[in-house]
């Protein structure tokens, strides 16, 4: 009887070209598609937190500009928007804070007293005195410098004695204090800006509405708020000739950006053009506009 073998065939190294051919192409695709799946969360992520900074930062900012006191009839200063000159980092050469604003204004603010009001902590009253700073500060004091919204909250007692009825409410304000770290409310914010949309009667009689952006280097890069009445750079009125002027909105913008840029300023060094490129790929604009009460 005889029996018949069969030979068992192996791979050829072609068929096993081939194969790893194949695997290392699928292997390319799947890390490319893996890759592009976790960019794409990635700039979400950053978008996201993005927002929730903005919108930490300007809530709180709104929400004391709605509790705003202005009160006409006197020679007062009840707010101010100004430029800070007070030496603090504004950022690397490249990239520093072009609108360096100090906002300082009266609020019925409630969370005076750390909101414990009406109980033995509340010393009475409830006018504050608020103020905001936009520094390029660590808020621990490391070597990890973010821009950072900074806002110091007077409780109505302090305020009494140091803000009410002043006719310049910066005498009084410590610009170091504001920025320790307790007051902190968010960071990224690489910029903000403050429109005051005025209304005011002409000599004709018309009523008329002009909005007054705070920008440094520009016409306007300081305001008060004097018994009612707008007073520019200098004291000097800010719409001359007219009667009335008072502010019926204030536009608070923010510019955010994501933890991409951030960690890119803190690794490499960018040149006036390079950091406007980053702005543009890795930041973002929020905007809040306030109605205020008739004084």
């Amino acid at each position: 009887m005889k029996f018949q073998t069969t030979q068992r065939r192996g791979f050829t190294l072609i068929e096993l070209l081939t194969s790893m051919a194949i695997t290392v192409v699928i292997l390319a695709v799947l890390i490319g598609t893996t890759r592009m799946t976790m960019d794409t969360w990635k700039e979400s992520r950053d978008r996201a937190r993005a927002a929730t900074q903005a919108k930490e930062g300007l809530d709180i900012l709104a929400k004391d500009l709605e509790g705003a006191v202005i009160r006409e009839g006197n020679n007062f200063e009840w707010m101010y928007v100004m430029m800070d000159d007070n030496g603090n980092d504004m950022g690397p050469s490249s990239g520093e804070i072009k609108n360096p604003i100090e906002f300082c204004f009266l609020t019925a603010a409630t969370d005076r007293y750390d909101g414990k009001i009406g109980t033995s902590d509340d010393k009475g009253g409830d006018v504050s005195a608020v103020i905001y700073r936009l520094v390029y500060k660590d808020q621990f004091d490391g070597d990890y410098p973010v821009y950072s919204l900074y806002r110091k909250l007077v409780n109505p007692d302090e305020t009494f004695e140091d803000f009410l009825a002043q006719e310049d409410l910066s005498t009084n304000v410590d610009s170091n204090e504001v920025i320790e770290a307790g007051n902190f409310v968010a960071e990224n914010i690489y910029n903000l800006s403050v429109t005051l949309v005025v209304e005011y009667t002409d000599t004709a009689g018309k009523i008329i509405r002009k909005r007054l952006p705070v920008i440094d280097g520009e016409d306007v890069e300081e305001v008060h708020v004097r018994g009612g009445e707008l007073k520019g750079d200098g004291d000097s009125d800010l719409v001359q000739g007219h009667s009335g002027a008072r502010i019926v909105s204030i536009e608070i913008g923010a510019v955010v950006l994501n933890d991409s840029a951030v960690a890119s300023l803190s690794k490499q060094k960018f040149t006036e053009r390079s950091f406007k490129e980053l702005l543009k790929e890795n930041s973002n604009y929020f905007t809040k506009s306030v109605l205020m009460a008739r004084p």
